[in-house]
């Protein structure tokens, strides 16, 4: 005879009712939502490079698991507008103080020592208690999550481990000091879940802080030069090598629009949810771009950081336009650009596959064509139809503007020499 209810174990137990259910989801949603938003304006403040892609990774994965437990909540009853709402002082406390970590490892210790074991922990108590057989939706969802969740903290530990091996003994007391603020008042809160006991936090364990502030100019570790101007001096052969090499540099530079990006999603106010959910996904699909052409790169022996690293978006973003315009000169200017043909990105595809017969690169110029649609369909929906209320014309026109107002920025720094282009190393990275 089969198991009755496909083996699903524990169908006799009481477990939470939906109000229970959806209240505790909320709560794990809410600091989902706040990481996602701190994630991505951390992403801008930090100047190691490899953190600034795993915190735009996270930033996505986190408005993933926000998105599902929204749509789960709505089933559960409990309305959009109740939804969210800031579940709890204390918590919605706790995560501005880890939004103002004042360094890398501070922001590392207090989400993968403190914050994010607590999630999980909160997800498995739940999983434990809820009744499987009329939460089995939210079970499903959650075990999925896990997935994701637990491989964060298997990035955050080896990144904690690597920054304190180089970390002064001032700078370790620092990092365990915030460690012990954010449990306490991740304990002032009750948990994530709010099921914990509530305790004040002791006034011998509060750390000062000074507010976060996005920064005014782009920031990169002492691994790197920049420049404002993208390829600034650079000269390249006027032939497909030559061509093939600015196409690797361009998907290589872009990193800057990503933190470009994360500066509008995380200074935005008072759009819908999916707003804040369609720039996630754009913030993380530039950085994955960014390593299409640092992958290209290191494949022909170029050592990435001897290139000059183009840090002219975010500083475009920060220093020369509004949000309405930087978003409008990404997606509009850009990227919708982007999609006519010839030249364009199917052409830039075709490129990669019928004249240099590159594999590596014809695989990223393919993906990258693939996301810049869905980015034209964000500059469809957030600047066309809800910026201009569907009046293309207006649309163009602004974007327009933005490229004159871009060309006359560059244009004010000064010029340099030609330098010649980057040079393959020997040996293999």
């Amino acid at each position: 005879m089969l198991h009755p209810f496909m083996g699903i174990e524990h169908w006799d137990r009481i477990g939470l009712s939906v109000e229970e259910s959806a209240r505790r989801l909320q709560r794990i949603a809410y600091v989902d939502r706040s990481s996602m938003r701190l994630e991505a304006g951390h992403m801008t403040a930090r100047p190691e490079y490899e953190v600034k892609g795993a915190l735009a990774r996270f930033t996505w994965q986190d408005a993933e698991f926000y998105n599902q437990l929204r749509n789960r909540c709505k089933q559960l009853r409990m309305g959009t507008r109740a939804f969210e709402k800031c579940p709890d002082n204390p918590l919605e406390a706790l995560m501005a103080s880890i939004l103002a970590s004042a360094n890398t490892l501070n922001l590392l210790v207090a989400l993968f020592e403190v914050l994010k074991p607590a999630l999980i922990n909160a997800i498995h108590k739940y999983l434990s208690e809820a009744q499987p057989l009329v939460d089995e939706p939210t079970i499903h969802l959650l075990q999925h999550q896990l997935i994701d969740r637990k491989g964060q903290m298997v990035w955050g530990k080896q990144a904690i481990a690597h920054f304190t091996e180089s970390a002064t003994e001032e700078e370790k007391a620092s990092a365990e000091r915030w460690k012990l603020y954010i449990q306490a008042l991740l304990q002032a809160a009750g948990g994530i879940d709010g099921c914990a006991d509530k305790v004040s936090v002791d006034a011998s364990l509060i750390v000062t802080t000074e507010p976060f502030q996005l920064p005014f100019t782009s920031t990169r570790d002492n691994r790197f030069q920049t420049s404002v101007v993208k390829m600034k001096g650079m000269t390249f052969e006027d032939n497909d090598e030559g061509r093939f090499l600015q196409m690797m540099l361009s998907r290589y530079f872009e990193m800057s629009p990503a933190e470009g990006v994360a500066y509008v999603h995380f200074s935005t106010e008072g759009k819908p949810w999916s707003f804040y959910y369609d720039t996630a996904r754009h913030l993380w699909d530039e950085v994955r771009h960014c390593w299409f052409g640092e992958a290209a790169l290191r494949s022909k022996g170029y050592d990435v950081h001897a290139i000059p690293n183009w840090t002219g978006w975010y500083d475009m973003t920060s220093q020369l336009f509004n949000n309405d315009e930087a978003y409008t000169h990404l997606t509009i200017a850009i990227e919708k650009a982007a999609m006519k043909y010839p030249p364009g990105k199917r052409e830039e595809w075709e490129f990669c596959r019928d004249i240099v017969h590159d594999p590596l690169m014809t695989t990223f110029q393919d993906f990258d064509w693939a996301d810049e649609v869905v980015h034209a369909g964000f500059g469809q929906k957030w600047i066309i139809d809800e910026l201009f209320s569907g009046d293309n014309v207006k649309a163009l026109e602004a974007a327009e503007a933005t490229v004159a107002k871009r060309a006359v920025y560059m244009g004010s720094f000064e010029k340099v020499e030609n330098v010649p282009p980057p040079s393959r190393f020997a040996g293999n990275y």
